[in-house]
């Protein structure tokens, strides 16, 4: 048995970042600006950092 109940979420959580630094990269051109590829990687690994701690923290804490 996993030791999530609802995994998908913490995927849904990185995801959520990754999308955002997504539509940075892809909205910057048709609005004009120059777009920032230090950004677009930190938001991308803030993504996959906060799915990583938000398994360890929900998968470490007790079940009761």
């Amino acid at each position: 048995m996993h030791p999530m109940q609802h995994p998908r979420n913490t995927i849904i959580i990185g995801l959520a970042f990754v999308l955002v630094a997504a539509i940075y990269a892809l909205g910057a051109v048709p609005l004009g600006y120059h777009i920032e590829w230090a950004g677009v990687t930190m938001l991308a690994a803030l993504g996959v950092a906060m799915a990583i701690m938000f398994y360890v923290l929900i998968a470490g804490s007790s079940k009761d």
